[in-house]
């Protein structure tokens, strides 16, 4: 019998990218899966086919996690479907690329508020009801070695995930007593098929493995986060980027 059976993650952001990889991985891992998307309505539906087709029970919720009032409702919404969480992956986010003399309010606002305020309050909203039912369970932030790495370009993005990393190590000291755990994963480049992500030669040399991770190998980490085996993990952070936060890249330093 599968040990997952009866339990249910929740991946916002869960329409495209690698939170679509994520949400697919819980379901062969035998989890029912909701999922929380803005734009990518074809994609949440392939992942609520695919999941039901391993009969997984899976929801999708259409919401701006960029708005406290949206969060809310997106939970009871989520409660009264599921009536119980054992993963939520903070996954939702925007990476908006625009140099700092550049960057206006508008871009400011929406990357705080979807990449740090939405994640904050989904594991405000998700740790309650873990409360509430007695679910010793896991919230996985999706970072970006953007958070500990200076490129040019991304200081908002940047210093959101900076920001994201630490109130996630405030919540699992607070959250420890309940026995759920908090855990970051930080990736670098990775082959999502994003046209905005450039190509992957020209990349390379600031990338010691000289590779990009693959999606599914981001969705692995998360898999094995939520696990039992993973029990006396938590305020840690996985930074799975090919060693590109160990070079010191003169030409990024200078926008060049």
């Amino acid at each position: 019998m599968n040990k997952n059976i009866n339990k249910v993650a929740f991946v916002t952001g869960g329409g495209s990218g690698i939170g679509k990889i994520i949400a697919k991985k819980f379901a062969q891992d035998g989890y029912d899966v909701a999922l929380s998307y803005a734009g990518s309505y074809d994609g949440a539906c392939e992942v609520k086919k695919y999941a039901e087709n391993l009969g997984r029970k899976c929801e999708v919720y259409k919401a701006d996690l960029g708005k406290y009032s949206e969060i809310i409702s997106l939970f009871e919404k989520f409660e009264n479907d599921f009536g119980r969480i054992d993963v939520l992956v903070n996954n939702a986010g925007i990476t908006d690329k625009s140099p700092f003399l550049e960057t206006t309010e508008e871009i400011f606002d929406s990357i705080c508020n979807v990449d740090f305020k939405g994640s904050y309050f989904c594991t405000q909203q998700t740790a309650k009801i873990m409360r509430k039912n007695g679910i010793e369970g896991s919230i996985i932030v999706i970072s970006s070695n953007n958070a500990s790495k200076h490129f040019a370009n991304v200081s908002v993005y940047g210093a959101v995930k900076a920001a994201e990393e630490k109130f996630a190590g405030h919540a699992a000291i607070e959250l420890a007593k309940y026995k759920i755990r908090v855990n970051i994963i930080a990736p670098g480049w990775t082959d999502t098929g994003a046209k905005r992500l450039g190509n992957k030669e020209d990349s390379f040399y600031k990338i010691p493995l000289q590779k990009w991770a693959e999606p599914s190998e981001i969705a692995d980490a998360v898999i094995y986060l939520s696990s039992d085996s993973a029990k006396s993990i938590t305020g840690a952070k996985l930074t799975i980027d090919n060693g590109a936060s160990l070079v010191a890249d003169k030409r990024e330093f200078y926008g060049f």
